[in-house]
């Protein structure tokens, strides 16, 4: 699987049915000044609410180039576009558009990944690996009884890598789904009857590709 910094996209992207493309940034490495422009006054009032030394920038650059990757795709400027939102708050393209292509977007610290697909929903998740203080108690929040059996049958060096695993696969599924963290997630696995890709976008991240 390849993933290419977003502004490697060409001015023309072919993207064929049954088709996915990968794109990732940085969001601390772009100014967020040209991307304003680019967002609709809803978005702008979005960022304006967000606290923290990064979460109003960060937002900004990163549905700027949300934007700026779909105007490529679909030949239209990236203000023009307007985008729906599913009942759990999953974003699509409004209109006509929404019949050629789909998105999904994650992000972690500073790294956002870009998902678009043509003919399919898709969901993505990316997460840094991080220690976690109480890895068992976590574990049994997302996982089912099965799978935490297992889970604590692993030597404790592997626990950290298989906890991320099974979290991004199930955010990736869920995401394509539509669907919230909750309920029926914990077996989301047994009951998702397609492939999940994972990926490494970077050193110390873990990624989750699913599509329906």
């Amino acid at each position: 699987m390849m993933i290419r910094h977003w502004r490697d996209i060409p001015e023309q992207p072919l993207l064929l049915v049954g088709d996915c493309q990968l794109w990732q940034t940085w969001l601390d490495e772009e100014d967020p000044d040209p991307f304003r422009g680019l967002l609709s006054e809803d978005e702008r009032v979005r960022a304006g609410r967000l606290r923290g030394p990064h979460g109003a920038d960060r937002f900004t650059v990163g549905r700027g180039i949300l934007r700026s990757i779909l105007g490529r795709y679909l030949s239209r400027r990236p203000e023009e576009l307007f985008f729906a939102y599913g009942a759990n708050g999953k974003p699509a393209l409004a209109g006509n558009w929404q019949e050629r292509l789909s998105f999904n977007v994650s992000h972690a610290g500073s790294l956002e990944i870009f998902v678009i697909a043509n003919g399919f929903e898709v969901g993505v998740d990316v997460e840094e690996i991080r220690p976690i203080s109480d890895l068992e108690a976590t574990a049994s929040i997302i996982m089912s009884e099965a799978e935490l059996a297992e889970f604590k049958r692993l030597p404790a060096s592997m626990k950290l890598d298989r906890f991320f695993t099974m979290w991004t696969c199930k955010e990736a599924i869920l995401k394509a789904l539509g669907s919230g963290f909750s309920g029926p997630a914990k077996n989301i696995l047994a009951m998702f009857h397609k492939p999940v890709t994972l990926f490494e976008p970077a050193e110390g991240f873990k990624g989750a590709l699913a599509y329906l």
